[in-house]
């Protein structure tokens, strides 16, 4: 497995052209997004930027995911001519709309599955709360600090009662709890899709059943990943306030995304492809 962590990094730097079309959809979504907080005032236009917003995360996921699988075959390829390796590359980015017709209907549907499930690790975090703990009142909170400035949302949190903060870090422990239990889960699912082309709930049965058989490799995958992730979402909250480092730290969050990608992928491959 380490040897596996080991190679990736050259892979990644092989299949860095990944990183293109990223880059280019999240600053599109962002925008979306940053378009749809201030321009939605009523439920239907919630309910349409809602539906907006899977659909085109869908879409791309869809086809990046496609390309990555591709991307992976050819960069175990030898090529004598530079020419031959420019049209492969030309290729891979001519593969992305195939990728959308074959993935799209399965990652939409995935992608509605982890919504559905999010809201209900939400909805069960809220009922223990209420319950066992107690509630937070919203009308000391400026809700508007949470989008505008993280500064602000720190001098708001250090205001709350000493009960609403331990209401506040329960929620996010129950929620942090529930996600990455089902991040675990479904760790397989979506190589599981993109490779054998099933059915959403067939793939994601499948895909734990692999996990089952795999369990102390693919467990020692997901604390290798969650760790990255840990890592890079630390750095990128402390270094935020440096337009510099802040940068610097942008291109690593690119880089790894590509990389965490990749090492699933070339991880499914070595233990279920034959």
């Amino acid at each position: 497995m380490f040897k596996l962590f080991k190679d990736n990094f050259k892979t990644t730097h092989d299949c860095i052209i990944l990183a293109t079309p990223l880059i280019i959809f999240l600053s599109i979504l962002g925008w979306y997004i940053s378009y749809a907080i201030t321009s939605v005032d009523n439920i239907p236009k919630l309910i349409l930027a809602i539906v907006t917003t899977i659909v085109m995360f869908s879409g791309f996921l869809s086809a990046w995911l496609y390309m990555v699988k591709k991307t992976l075959s050819l960069s175990r390829k030898i090529f004598v001519f530079d020419k031959d390796r420019g049209k492969a590359l030309l290729n891979l980015l001519l593969s992305l709309p195939k990728g959308i017709g074959k993935l799209f209907l399965p990652t939409l549907a995935a992608t509605t599955i982890y919504l559905i499930l999010f809201i209900i690790i939400v909805i069960c975090a809220k009922l223990i709360i209420d319950n066992f703990i107690g509630s937070i009142n919203l009308e000391n909170i400026d809700l508007n600090s949470f989008f505008v400035s993280s500064k602000e949302l720190i001098a708001e949190a250090r205001e709350l009662p000493k009960e609403e903060l331990l209401t506040i870090n329960c929620w996010y422990a129950i929620i942090s709890t529930g996600i990455t239990f089902v991040s675990f889960i479904t760790i397989l699912w979506i190589p599981e899709i993109v490779y054998c082309e099933k059915r959403p709930l067939k793939a994601l049965y499948n895909s734990i059943i692999k996990l089952i058989t795999t369990f102390p490799k693919t467990l020692l995958l997901f604390v290798y990943i969650y760790f990255l992730t840990i890592v890079i979402s630390i750095l990128n909250t402390l270094l935020m306030f440096n337009p510099f480092a802040y940068f610097f730290i942008l291109i690593l969050y690119y880089y790894f995304l590509v990389y965490i990608v990749v090492l699933l992928f070339s991880y499914y491959e070595q233990n279920f492809i034959n």
